[in-house]
């Protein structure tokens, strides 16, 4: 028998850390963390918009967004 909860919080990405060259360690709102690699990222979402950077910045110092 499968148990399915509804979710009465949305949870919420609280920080976004980089896991070497090619991964990222996410956490939520919930307190619990899941690690991705870039392959893993690009299958759920393949088509990725450009980003404009200023000659200021750098992608180490791009804050993470979600939208």
């Amino acid at each position: 028998m499968i148990t399915l909860f509804n979710m009465t919080d949305s949870i919420q990405i609280t920080s976004v850390e980089q896991d070497g060259g090619d991964g990222l360690i996410v956490t939520f709102s919930d307190r619990t963390t899941g690690a991705y690699v870039v392959e893993e990222l690009l299958e759920l979402r393949p088509i990725r918009e450009p980003v404009e950077l200023s000659k200021s910045q750098n992608l180490s110092q791009v804050p993470a967004t979600q939208s």
